[in-house]
């Protein structure tokens, strides 16, 4: 009776009272997982978000299956810095990360957090602050160690996002070199150990090998050789010295068209041949997406082939969940930056152009968000990124859209016009972003929504001086000049002109890396550049997409859609726009 209350009150927007009924059916039945996700629901419309999130832990740790409790942990999440670790439930956090319509990344940097502060992990890093790292890896070998690598959370975690913690990507590191060079031949015979193998070679496949290699690994990298026939005949030292291997590179380089027909081997032990047929059968379903996209026009200039040669080799970003958006909730975004009339041909059908779609993870949300009135085009440069793409909305049942490869150049080459573009983060990797634009623009209908995105020139300053270093040195961008690269970063320390790229999310995986510091083009522009363009091409601006927090702090509430004050502000706060410009804009 006390549920139903609460369900009544939570409706009602009596919250307190919602809280107070459901806390008293907690008591009744504390076992009862829909009740606690209905008190995480009622503290975090009070505005007690960090219990909030407690309380979703803990629906799911008593109900894994429930979806509901999980999106909203994960949204929580996505705003919040947990305050207090402890008082989660590391199950119902581990259980979020079963749903691949929540945001795994999102989810990873508390759990890291929780683990850091809370298990015999710490432990593991207090060995390596006081002994150095190899010492905490062998620490993590012994006995001691196995209550860290049999961690239910950290081996979900690691195994589900990318790394974003210098902490423990320094661990791994070290573990894995020690693995490589002095492990004795019975580590690999331990079940936990290679249970936690497993997890590690995960992880390097979703960060794309991105850690530090060393010369003395890379020589003894060259004495191990690979042996397909044995690993497909059951031989465990061919298992064994692929796994070592796989620890450095992509099963799919090492195996070559050796691993073709994996899925038939006998490999001992099996859940490592299972491993390396669901590594290879993921990337055939990618390649066999690509095949049946279709190719408007040309890459005929210099910069577009170039750029779609780095894509190719290296589809940007690797995406794996995404935090799925309600049916048409793009109506509602938008209702924040145009009218109910600007609005209204959203009732309709529609079309919507996603230009530089890349792996797609923006084209998905789009297209789940816009809702089934909407026909969405994704074009991009690169065949490979798109077939990531394609095969990425075929695993969110995504059927209102298409994906071409074309340059946005050519985008004149697409039937009709349409009623909104979107173009985040591609412009300026192109020679002249401005004439990009302009392509666009004409593909937009009178009255037409666009979404622009665009580095600026203030925010990417240190950036900009740390690339112009780079393409001094004339090293390349190849995978080991990017891991050097990288290390040296890390060696400077938190005193090092480039420390603040250790802050960033895009540091941790080697195509986001390439792309922050190695790309083959990259233009920054600044407001009044933008405001120009705009008025010589009838375009109205309709605000920016910023934090709350920015926008509070933006001193001037009735020029907020004033470029010229925004150029003030931002002269003032040079990194108010360290991504980059995003805003919305409208055809005359």
């Amino acid at each position: 009776m006390t549920e139903e209350l609460g369900i009544e009150a939570l409706k009602a927007g009596d919250y307190k009272s919602a809280i107070s009924y459901f806390e008293a059916a907690v008591k009744i039945d504390p076992d009862n997982g829909a009740i606690r996700y209905h008190l995480a629901q009622a503290l975090r419309h009070d505005g007690r978000e960090g219990d909030a999130i407690i309380e979703a832990t803990e629906a799911l740790a008593r109900d894994p299956a429930h979806n509901e409790a999980a999106r909203l942990l994960t949204y929580l999440l996505s705003f919040l810095k947990l305050r207090n670790p402890g008082g989660i439930n590391p199950a119902g956090l581990a259980a979020a990360f079963n749903f691949i319509n929540v945001d795994h990344q999102v989810l990873a940097t508390p759990a890291l957090a929780y683990l850091k502060q809370c298990t015999p992990l710490c432990d593991a890093l207090m060995v390596c602050q006081a002994q150095g790292w190899s010492a905490g890896a062998q620490w993590l070998l012994s006995s001691k160690g196995r209550t860290v690598l049999r961690d239910p959370l950290l081996l979900t975690t690691l195994g589900a996002a990318a790394n974003t913690d210098l902490d423990i990507e320094l661990l791994l590191t070290a573990l894995r070199k020690v693995l490589l060079m002095s492990a004795p031949d019975k580590t690999f015979r331990k079940a936990h150990i290679l249970e936690f193998i497993y997890v590690l070679i995960r992880l390097l496949e979703i960060n794309e090998y991105v850690f530090a290699v060393s010369n003395e690994e890379q020589q003894q990298l060259e004495n191990i050789f690979i042996n397909p026939q044995g690993v497909a005949k059951g031989s465990r030292a061919a298992a064994e010295s692929l796994l070592l291997k796989a620890l450095y590179a992509p099963l799919w380089r090492l195996l070559g068209e050796d691993g073709k027909n994996c899925d038939e081997w006998k490999v001992t032990p099996k859940k490592w041949g299972d491993m390396i047929s669901a590594h290879i059968g993921e990337r055939n379903k990618v390649a066999e997406a690509a095949q049946g996209i279709e190719c408007l026009g040309d890459i005929g200039d210099e910069i577009s082939q170039n750029v779609a040669r780095l894509y190719e080799e290296n589809p940007y970003p690797r995406w794996l969940s995404l935090h799925t958006p309600s049916v048409k909730s793009r109506r509602n975004l938008l209702a924040g930056y145009f009218t109910d009339k600007e609005l209204a041909f959203m009732e309709a059908p529609c079309t919507v152009l996603i230009a530089g779609a890349g792996t797609g993870q923006q084209a998905v949300d789009a297209a789940l968000g816009y809702g089934p009135n909407a026909a969405l085009t994704a074009i991009d440069l690169s065949l490979a990124s798109l077939g990531y793409a394609k095969r990425m909305a075929e695993l969110f049942q995504v059927d209102n859209l298409r994906f071409m490869q074309c340059d946005i150049l050519n985008t004149g080459l697409l039937e009709g016009e349409f009623d909104v573009i979107e173009s985040i983060g591609v412009l300026h990797h192109m020679d002249d972003p401005w004439l990009g634009w302009k392509t666009l623009v004409e593909k937009l209908r009178p009255g037409g929504l666009m979404k622009i995105g665009l580095y600026s020139s203030a925010a990417r300053r240190t950036i900009a001086s740390l690339r112009k270093e780079i393409e001094a040195r004339e090293t390349g961008d190849d995978e080991q000049t990017i891991r050097d690269y990288r290390q040296s970063i890390i060696n400077q320390g938190a005193d090092g002109e480039g420390a603040f790229l250790l802050q960033s999310a895009d540091f941790f995986s080697l195509s986001n890396f390439r792309d922050l510091m190695f790309h083959v083009s990259e233009q920054h522009v600044t407001i009044p550049e933008i405001a120009t363009f705009m008025t010589t091409s009838e375009l109205t601006f309709h605000g920016f997409e910023i934090p709350l927090d920015i926008v509070d702090g933006y001193p001037g509430s009735d020029a907020i859609l004033d470029l010229e004050s925004w150029h003030d502000f931002e002269d003032s706060h040079p990194d108010t726009f360290k991504g980059m410009y995003v805003f919305w804009c409208r055809k005359n």
